[in-house]
């Protein structure tokens, strides 16, 4: 059986009951990065867990070890934060398990989500919007971004702190050049559940301002959600 385990996305709270209680029966926990998933485990004192590697890079021999081990283990797959599967590498491994036994139970153990945490402080709409994961690093990017604001609905995406100031220029920019420009609200989260969470609203020159000025010549901290 594999449990698909949501953990704290920063503040270490933010893990519920059941995920608690499932770590500590399992046989194996299927980490990102062991050391990441160690500090969230030391603090909850959950000991003596056979901890196993499974990242983007893990090869195909590796997921058939693996599922393997789930077909007669109580397994948890967790990720460095939030919910395995959600734009992370998760979802190929039960894509994997799926396509090589469907009749494996997969169970989900909810919890934090950034995408969701974004979206219920965002005061756009939520009835309905698009999640487009990581926003391209090179190629694709202005496509990306047109995209974004052409659609009808609201839109999340990520992007890293070393490509957040370009992200917000070239935004500006993919605005200004649209044929019929509308109305565009723009929500970025930094640092969400953590200390230094921030909540810019604005346009996205205005956004951009700000931060440059809050950092000056360096390079914005942290993880970043974008909504428009």
């Amino acid at each position: 059986m594999l449990y698909i385990v949501a953990t704290p996305i920063g503040n270490l709270e933010d893990i519920t009951l059941r995920a608690l209680r499932i770590l500590k029966e399992v046989n194996y926990i299927l980490c990102e990065d062991t050391r990441v998933s160690k500090k969230l485990l030391d603090h909850y004192e959950i000991k003596d867990k056979k901890l196993i590697s499974y990242h983007h890079h893990s090869s195909e021999s590796k997921i058939q070890e693996i599922i393997e081990l789930i077909k007669n283990n109580q397994v948890a797959l967790i990720t460095d934060a939030g919910t395995p599967g959600i734009s992370d590498p998760g979802n190929i491994l039960i894509s994997k398990i799926v396509q090589t036994d469907c009749s494996l139970p997969i169970i989900s153990i909810p919890g934090a989500s950034a995408v969701i945490a974004a979206l219920s402080i965002s005061g756009l709409p939520t009835d309905k919007f698009i999640f487009k994961g990581f926003i391209p690093h090179k190629k694709g990017r202005e496509t990306f971004l047109k995209q974004v604001l052409e659609a009808k609905e609201t839109v999340v995406f990520y992007e890293s702190c070393h490509r957040i100031l370009k992200c917000l220029e070239q935004l500006n920019t993919a605005y200004q050049n649209m044929t019929s420009p509308c109305s565009k609200h723009l929500v970025v989260c930094r640092e969400l559940t953590k200390k230094f969470e921030t909540i810019y609203r604005g346009p996205a020159e205005e956004i951009l301002e700000k931060i440059k000025k809050e950092f000056h010549a360096g390079t914005p901290k942290g993880e970043f959600v974008l909504l428009i």
